[in-house]
C-alpha cells in the first residue's frame, strides 16, 4: 500500500529522530574512545617528529624567531608552536651536541601515556576515581610480586627524594604523637635523629631537613668500615654505638638510610645486621640503590614476604629499564598491629593509630587528583610483561659481569666495585636466576656497576688508598679518550673521596634499554689496552724527563696543574731568570710562542701552555713506548736556539737602524752649523741673502752631504759618491775608469761589533722582518738624500729617529 506524502514526511522525520537518538546513545562511550585514539595518534606523531628533529639537528620548516619577553597578541596555530619547539631542540653549538636518546615503541607509548593521563584529568570524578584506583592497584600488586615485597604499599612520585621525605614525615608522626598538633614544638626537647653513611651524598639529607623543617644537627653521619669489610659501606658497629649514645642522651632515633649499591662504587651495606639493629631500637630502615634491581632476578617466588628485610625501598625503574617518563616508586611495608609494643601503645578500638600514619604523611594515592601518576608504569608493565621486564634487568647485570671480568686482567688497573659472584666468584647471574638464593647473597653477589682506575706500580704488600694527584689527571685523560674512541660502552668520569678520579660504567643509568654486546666489550677492552700502554710509557718517561730538564741550561720545568701529559718546559736563554721584568716576560712569551709554532710543524704532540706564573711554555703530550725523550728535548733546544738567533738578528738590526738615524741627525746638524759660519749669516737673511748670493755665488761643493746607512758594516757614510757616479758603490770597490777606490768623506760607525755576514739564521723565519727593516732604512736614506737637493739641514718631522724603528724593547740581549 502506497504511503501518502504526509506519511512519507512523517516517516522521514521519524528516521531523523531515531538517528539523532542513536547518536546520543552512542556518544558517552564511542566519543571517549575516539578522543583517546585521536590523542594517542597525535601525541605519537608529535613525539616521532620531535625525535627526528633532535636526531637530524635541523627543522624541516624554518620558523621566524618569536619574542619571548611579552606574550604575542595574535593567536598561533598548533603547528607553529610545534615548529617553535623543534627549533628550540636544535643545538647551534656543535661542541654542545649530545647523543639524543633513541626511543623505541615502548618509550613512545610511555610518553603518549602522559597525554592520556592529562586527558583523563578532565573526566567525571566518579569515572576518574574508578580508573585511577584500577591503575594504581594493578601497578602496586605487580611491582610487589616482581620485587618480592609482599604486604606493602606503593607511593608514586616524580621527584627522586619525595618518597624518602614522606617516609621520614610518617616516622615523625609515629615517634611524636603530638607532631600533627604542635609541629616542631613536639620534638623541641627530644630531637629526632637521622642516620646516613658518610659515603652517601650530603645533598640527600640536606634536602630531607629542608623539606621537613629539621635542623642539620638532626643528621648523624655514620662512618664507613676501616678495618673489616668494604671501605665504602656503613660501619654497623659504629652505628650501634651511636644509637646507644643517642638514646642515653635523650634523642629519638628516627630512620636509618642504607645503600643497596652505593652511589658511585655500588657496594651494599650489611643488611642483615642493619635489620636486626633497627628492630632492636624500633628504627625505620630505608634502602635505596641500583642493586635492588637484583630482587627481580630469581624466577622462583620468595618463601617469605619482604625478602629484602627493609621497611621501605626506593625504585628507579625509569633508569633501570632505560625508559624516560616513568615515575619513581617507593614501596613501604604495611604497619603490623600485632606487635606487642604496638598493642601497648594503641589501646583504642578500631583502626590502629599506625595504620593512619601513611595517610597523614601523604603516602596514600589521591585517586581524585587530576593526574594519574602510575599510568605510564601501568602501560609499561603490560607492554613488557614479566619476561620482558626480567630480560632488561638480566642483561644489565650480565653486561657488568662481562666488563668486570675483561678489565680485571690488567695489572695497572684497580677495580673498586664489588666483584660479581662475591669475593669467591662462586655465583653467576645465570645461577642466581635459576637457583633460589638468600636476599643478602643476591644483593651482594651482583654488580650494578663497574668502577676502575689506572694506578701506579705497587710493591707486593703495599696497600694503595688514594692515588697521587698526577694519576687523577691521567685517569681523566683516559676517560675522555674512551668516551671518544669507544662510545659503545658508556663511561662516566667520577671522583671518590680518599680514592681519586675513577671511571665508571653503570648499565642502570642509561637512557636507552640497549646494553653493550660481547663484541662491543671486546672492542672497548682493545681500546683500553692501547691507552694503558701509552699511560705506562708516559709515567716511565716522566722521571727521565724531569732529570733532563733540570740539567739543561736553557730549559725550565713548568708546573701545569691540569695537564695530563708528560709535562711542560719553558725555553729561556741563560741569564734571563734575573731579568724577568714585565718587558722581558713579554719577550719570553713571544719567544716560546714562536718556538711552539715551529715545533708543531714537526710534531703535533707539542702544544702551547701557560704555567701558574702566567708565562707561556711548551707542553709535551702523551708518549708511546718508542718515543725518545732525550731526542725530543734536544729538538726543543735546537729549534729554540734557531728562534732565539732570529730574534737576536732582528734586535741587532733594529739597534743599527736606530743608532744610524741618530748619528746621521747629529752629523747633519754639525755640518749645518759649520756651513753657517763658513758662508756667513747674511746669506740666510731674507732679501739680503738674495743680493749676497748674486754678488758672490756659493761654491757648488759647499752643500750639505747626505747620509746613507751601510747595514753590512754598521757605518753611516756621506753620499757624495752616489751623486758623483750616479750609482751605489760598495765600500772598497772602484768604479770603472778610476785609479783608486773612492772613499766617502764622512764615515761614522754606529756601534761596536755590529758588522755581520749572511748566516743560516738570516735565512729563517726572520728574513721577512729583516727585509721590512731594510725597507724602512731605505726610506730614511732617501729622505736624507732629498734634504741635500733641497739644501735642508734638518730631517723632516716624519723621518725623526723614533718614527720608523722599534721601541726600547728591541735592545740587543
Amino acid at each position: 500500500m502506497a504511503n501518502s506524502p504526509k506519511d512519507k514526511k512523517y516517516s522521514k522525520n521519524e528516521k531523523l529522530v531515531n538517528l539523532d537518538l542513536t547518536k546520543e546513545n552512542m556518544s558517552p562511550t564511542s566519543n571517549k574512545t575516539a578522543h583517546l585514539g585521536e590523542i594517542a595518534i597525535e601525541a605519537s606523531q608529535i613525539v616521532s617528529r620531535l625525535e627526528q628533529v633532535a636526531e637530524n639537528g635541523k627543522s624541516p620548516d624554518s620558523v621566524p624567531a618569536q619574542p619571548t619577553v611579552f606574550l604575542g597578541v595574535e593567536q598561533r596555530r598548533s603547528d607553529e608552536i610545534i615548529q617553535t619547539i623543534e627549533s628550540l631542540l636544535i643545538s647551534d653549538d656543535e661542541s654542545e651536541a649530545a647523543p639524543q636518546p633513541v626511543l623505541d615503541d615502548i618509550s613512545k607509548m610511555v610518553i603518549v601515556s602522559h597525554s592520556i593521563s592529562a586527558y583523563c584529568g578532565g573526566l567525571d570524578r566518579h569515572l576518574l576515581q574508578k580508573f585511577s584506583t584500577r591503575v594504581t592497584t594493578d601497578t602496586t600488586r605487580w611491582l610487589c610480586q616482581i620485587f618480592g615485597f609482599v604486604d606493602s604499599v606503593a607511593f608514586y612520585h616524580d621527584d627522586q627524594l619525595e618518597g624518602l621525605v614522606r617516609i621520614t614525615r610518617m616516622m615523625l608522626h609515629y615517634k611524636y604523637p603530638r607532631y600533627l598538633e604542635d609541629g616542631a614544638l613536639a620534638f623541641s626537647t627530644v630531637p629526632p635523629t637521622i642516620y646516613s653513611s658518610v659515603a652517601s651524598p650530603l645533598g640527600v639529607v640536606q634536602h630531607l631537613c629542608r623539606q621537613l623543617g629539621l635542623p642539620l644537627a638532626c643528621v648523624r653521619p655514620v662512618p664507613v668500615n676501616t678495618h673489616f669489610g668494604s671501605q665504602h659501606t656503613m660501619d654497623v658497629g659504629a652505628l650501634q654505638k651511636m644509637l646507644a649514645e643517642d638514646v642515653n642522651a635523650g634523642r629519638t632515633p628516627l630512620i636509618v638510610i642504607a645503600d643497596a649499591g652505593t652511589p658511585i662504587a655500588g657496594h651494599v651495606d650489611n643488611l642483615l645486621r642493619l635489620q636486626d639493629l633497627c628492630k632492636l631500637h624500633d628504627v625505620w630502615l630505608h634502602l635505596r640503590g641500583h642493586s635492588l634491581a637484583a630482587l627481580t632476578l630469581p624466577l622462583t617466588q620468595p618463601s617469605e614476604p619482604n625478602q629484602c628485610g627493609a621497611d621501605s625501598v626506593t625504585l628507579s625503574l625509569g633508569s633501570w629499564l632505560g625508559v624516560t617518563g616513568l615515575p619513581m616508586v617507593t614501596l613501604y611495608r604495611i604497619w603490623d598491629s600485632t606487635k606487642d609494643q604496638n598493642q601497648v601503645r594503641n589501646r583504642q578500638v578500631g583502626a590502629s593509630r599506625e595504620s593512619t600514619l601513611p595517610l597523614i604523611a601523604g603516602l596514600s594515592t589521591d585517586h581524585q587528583g587530576k593526574r594519574i601518576v602510575a599510568l605510564p608504569l601501568w602501560m609499561l608493565l603490560q607492554s613488557l610483561g614479566r619476561e620482558g621486564f626480567h630480560a632488561r634487568i638480566r642483561d644489565a647485570f650480565l653486561s657488568s659481569e662481562r666488563l668486570w671480568a675483561a678489565v680485571d686482567v690488567y695489572r695497572h688497573v684497580r677495580l673498586l666495585s664489588p666483584k660479581p659472584g662475591g669475593e669467591s666468584g662462586s655465583y653467576t647471574v645465570s645461577e642466581l636466576i635459576s637457583k633460589p638464593a638468600n636476599t643478602s647473597i643476591l644483593l651482594e653477589t651482583t654488580a650494578s656497576c663497574v668502577v676502575f682506575q689506572f694506578i701506579p706500580e705497587t710493591k707486593e704488600n703495599e696497600v694503595l688508598t688514594k692515588v697521587p694527584h698526577y694519576y687523577d689527571k691521567l685517569n681523566s685523560w683516559l676517560g675522555q679518550i674512551l668516551q671518544l674512541d669507544a662510545p659503545q660502552v658508556n663511561i662516566d668520569i667520577c671522583e671518590l673521596e680518599n680514592i681519586g678520579v675513577v671511571l665508571r660504567y653503570c648499565p642502570f643509568e642509561n637512557v636507552t634499554p640497549n646494553h653493550p654486546s660481547v663484541e662491543d666489550i671486546q672492542m672497548f677492552v682493545q681500546c683500553l689496552e692501547q691507552q694503558l700502554v701509552i699511560l705506562r710509557a708516559t709515567v716511565q718517561q716522566k722521571e727521565t724527563f724531569i732529570k733532563l730538564v733540570e740539567v739543561s741550561p736553557v730549559l725550565k720545568l713548568v708546573e701545569l696543574p691540569e695537564w695530563a701529559g708528560l709535562g711542560g718546559v719553558r725555553y729561556a736563554p741563560e741569564g734571563w731568570e734575573q731579568l724577568l721584568t714585565d718587558q722581558a716576560k713579554g719577550e719570553l712569551n713571544s719567544l716560546n710562542i714562536a718556538l711552539v709554532d715551529a715545533l708543531r710543524a714537526t710534531d703535533s704532540a707539542f702544544s702551547l701552555g701557560e704555567g701558574v706564573d702566567g708565562l707561556m711554555c711548551v707542553r709535551f703530550g702523551m708518549l708511546t713506548a718508542q718515543s725518545d725523550i732525550e731526542e725530543l728535548l734536544n729538538l726543543v733546544v735546537k729549534v729554540g736556539q734557531s728562534v732565539e738567533e732570529n730574534s737576536r738578528v732582528l734586535d741587532s738590526m733594529s739597534e743599527i737602524v736606530k743608532k744610524g738615524i741618530e748619528t746621521a741627525t747629529l752629523d747633519l746638524q754639525k755640518e749645518n752649523e759649520d756651513r753657517l759660519w763658513q758662508e756667513g749669516i747674511l746669506r740666510h737673511v731674507p732679501v739680503v741673502g738674495t743680493f749676497v748670493n748674486w754678488w758672490s755665488p756659493k761654491n757648488k761643493e759647499s752643500g750639505i752631504r747626505g747620509r746613507s746607512l751601510n747595514l753590512t758594516q754598521g757605518i753611516v757614510e756621506s753620499t757624495e759618491n752616489i751623486y758623483k757616479y750616479h750609482m751605489q758603490i760598495p765600500s772598497g770597490a772602484a768604479p770603472a775608469g778610476t785609479k783608486s777606490p773612492p772613499t766617502p768623506l764622512v764615515q761614522t760607525p754606529v756601534g761596536g761589533n755590529h758588522s755581520r755576514s749572511s748566516s743560516h739564521a738570516s735565512n729563517q723565519s726572520g728574513s721577512n722582518v729583516i727585509q721590512a727593516q731594510a725597507n724602512a732604512v731605505a726610506q730614511i736614506q732617501g729622505k736624507v738624500e732629498n734634504s741635500v737637493e733641497s739644501k735642508d739641514v734638518q730631517l723632516p718631522a716624519h723621518a725623526q729617529p723614533d718614527s720608523h724603528i722599534p721601541n726600547e724593547s728591541t735592545e740587543v740581549r
